[in-house]
């Protein structure tokens, strides 16, 4: 702990009206904008929960990502996975990355497999509460799509930039068990 109480550097916390969100800049403005001057008000609505990777110091995001609910239509799957999960009408349950960025001045430093790994621990653990059973992410780039295919992700047969991993995946990946 440091003086302040706190945790040290670098580690994962809620956004807050604290950080410095004006000096983030990714790649694609959008992630940029969203951070900057909506992700506070949808995370007070709770329309998306807002995480930000801190390093050198308390305000600095290093990165983010955004974790909400969602439902996958199962006819978007492959048939051989479809046929595991009930027939469900609406869908079965799911958790949405919808942004992931990293600040251009922290790229390459491998701060955005850290921002997904603490998604993906996020969303497996509160699978336990809330059911889900699939993360879904909505890739903004084909390099984007490669990004998450690296770590086992796999396109909807069509839909190549809508990208899933089954919960059992992620399970296997926070906790090291196979």
């Amino acid at each position: 702990m440091s003086s302040h109480g706190r945790q040290h550097l670098p580690r994962f916390e809620p956004l807050g009206k604290h950080h410095n969100r004006a000096a983030f800049s990714c790649s694609h403005p959008a992630l940029t904008v969203y951070l900057q001057q909506l992700a506070l008000q949808h995370a007070k609505r709770k329309i998306a929960a807002s995480t930000v990777l801190l390093v050198p110091d308390d305000s600095t995001i290093v990165a983010y990502h955004t974790l909400s609910a969602t439902r996958l239509d199962l006819g978007e799957l492959p048939e051989g996975i479809r046929k595991r999960f009930p027939n469900y009408s609406e869908g079965v349950p799911a958790t949405l990355i919808g942004r992931l960025a990293v600040n251009r001045a922290f790229e390459h430093k491998g701060y955005g497999r850290a921002t997904l790994m603490n998604a993906l621990l996020r969303a497996y653990e509160a699978a336990a509460t809330i059911g889900s059973a699939f993360v879904i992410v909505r890739a903004i780039d084909d390099g984007a799509a490669d990004f998450y295919r690296k770590y086992e992700f796999a396109p909807l047969p069509d839909q190549p930039r809508k990208l899933y991993l089954p919960m059992k995946t992620i399970e296997q990946l926070v906790t090291g068990q196979s």
